[in-house]
């Protein structure tokens, strides 16, 4: 196998529940010690055990770096009961020791939650190559087609276009297509404001609602630009919006390349 191909194995339902399943057993193992190593902080604090204090503090913030990772993988905690929830709630609050942390980095000038170069590392493996690689993510970003135009384009709409490539070249597919709509929103409302239909800010010139698509769309699109314009807003990217459906990546790609194509024609379009 070489350094560029990746090995392949396609869990099960029942593999993902059962690592869920772990997962969470080891969460409320770690939320409920990290809750005792706050009390034993609080209790070296109240008797003055000034001999005890930094190493006790350092297990604290060890186990609360080891309670935020176990929170980051899980993501989502179903089905909790009341006992893990409260556990769970609590963790998730600032702590007394919290805030001794913070009146010693002050004093000192030290952060006690900045990771160390193989924290940072073993964290880093866990949680984001434990899903996703370099190479996977070169991989989805070729797929992506880049938007070329002979004219400039307001910054809001650049960070709109880059940020939807990168989401799906992580694999954030939903959040890709999402942005499909944001784009084409934002295109149609800079060539209006362009062709003099309205100023912006929402100060009409004609009788257009500068937050209305449809209208938005028709004063800069022909009819066929029109219709593809309207099956990547309403049909493939409103149902992710309001939360009836999810997308694969073969979805979010087609939907992705159509909603760059259609910038770079109603651009070009209006190019003289």
């Amino acid at each position: 196998m070489t350094a560029h191909e990746t090995e392949v194995h396609f869990v099960t339902t029942a593999e993902a529940d059962e690592w869920r399943q772990k997962l969470r057993n080891t969460l409320i193992q770690d939320a409920s010690a990290l809750i005792e190593a706050d009390r034993k902080v609080t209790k070296a604090v109240v008797e003055s055990d000034s001999k005890n204090l930094i190493n006790l503090i350092l297990e604290f913030r060890d186990k609360k770096i080891r309670v935020q990772k176990g929170l980051a993988k899980l993501g989502v905690l179903e089905d909790a009961d009341s006992t893990e929830k409260e556990v769970l709630a609590r963790v998730q609050r600032k702590f007394a020791t919290d805030s001794i942390i913070e009146q010693i980095e002050k004093k000192k000038d030290v952060s006690f939650y900045e990771l160390s170069s193989d924290e940072a590392d073993e964290i880093g493996f866990d949680l984001f190559y434990s899903w996703i690689s370099h190479y996977e993510y070169v991989r989805d970003i070729f797929k992506v087609n880049t938007l070329i135009l002979t004219k400039k384009i307001p910054d809001l709409l650049r960070q709109y276009l880059i940020e939807a490539r990168e989401c799906f070249a992580l694999q954030q597919h939903n959040a890709a297509v999402s942005m499909c709509r944001t784009i084409l929103e934002a295109a149609a409302k800079n060539l209006c404001e362009e062709q003099g239909f309205f100023e912006p800010y929402g100060k009409n010139v004609i009788e257009i609602n500068p937050r209305v698509f449809n209208q938005l769309i028709k004063k800069v699109s022909t009819a066929k630009l029109k219709k593809r314009a309207f099956k990547i807003y309403y049909r493939d990217a409103c149902p992710i919006i309001h939360g009836d459906r999810s997308i694969n990546a073969d979805e979010a790609l087609r939907v992705l390349r159509e909603t760059m194509d259609v910038v770079q024609e109603l651009y070009s379009f209006h190019e003289s």
